[in-house]
């Protein structure tokens, strides 16, 4: 071979071998800039984990708190919803009031319907009035030595359109923010809310059934302390 097809030869092999590694530099960039398919994909699926976590962490909030959600209109309105509300009582009717009081006051809300009862062996005593108002088919007073110490009300069909939330937000602009919210299942499989407030001298709890009926339940703390101490005490006489 002569020098002239030498220098051809080993020119062409010159020039293969710049465009290889020319190749391996670009496709080496390109690699380290770009990820492959097997690298995007599970970014990806990352990414619709922790979504799907999100939601399903958001409907479990949903299911165990009910009416969760108002407490964001809640913080919206703040200024309507007391910090530490005064709760003695329910209305004009206040703890420690004896049943000749109780009974006049609702002579002043025209009553017509009331009852009273009490059972045997106990110094308890109760007050019922049937309808009173056009939002209350029944309330329910009752009272430890002649002190009101419980009210429970039970509200008609007067608000069965009215949604749990729009509710519970009416009661606390005067309870305050509950706290405690929870669902229960009755033998029927109705799922029944509950929400409740623990005021300085008030316990609170609104129940709502379902088609939308409602009802309110208020203790006196003392007396609910005083009860507890005295079944207490029983039980350290029979043992």
């Amino acid at each position: 071979m002569n020098d002239k097809i030498k220098l051809i030869v080993f020119g062409v092999i010159g020039l293969i071998g710049s465009f290889a590694v020319f190749v391996a530099i670009f496709w080496l960039i390109f690699s380290m800039r770009t990820p492959d398919a097997s690298q995007a994909a599970p970014a990806e699926g990352e990414v619709q984990d922790q979504a799907g976590e999100v939601e399903r962490v958001q409907a479990r909030r949903d299911t165990t708190v009910p009416g969760g959600e108002v407490m964001a209109y809640a913080d919206v309105l703040g200024e309507n919803i007391p910090l530490e509300p005064q709760v003695n009582g329910y209305h004009w009717a206040t703890w420690g009031m004896n049943t000749e009081q109780v009974l006049a006051g609702l002579k002043q809300e025209s009553a017509q319907d009331i009852q009273s009862f009490s059972p045997e062996g106990r110094n308890i005593t109760s007050i019922v009035a049937l309808n009173p108002d056009n939002l209350r088919f029944k309330v329910e007073y009752r009272f430890y030595n002649n002190e009101l110490f419980h009210v429970e009300i039970f509200y008609s069909s007067y608000y069965r359109t009215t949604s749990f939330n729009a509710f519970l937000l009416d009661r606390m602009r005067e309870y305050g923010r509950p706290y405690e919210q929870y669902a229960t299942v009755d033998e029927m499989g109705n799922v029944i809310l509950h929400a409740k407030w623990d005021t300085e001298q008030t316990l609170v709890e609104l129940v709502a059934y379902p088609n939308g009926r409602y009802s309110l339940f208020l203790d006196r703390q003392l007396t609910i302390i005083q009860l507890e101490e005295q079944r207490k005490s029983q039980e350290r006489m029979q043992y």
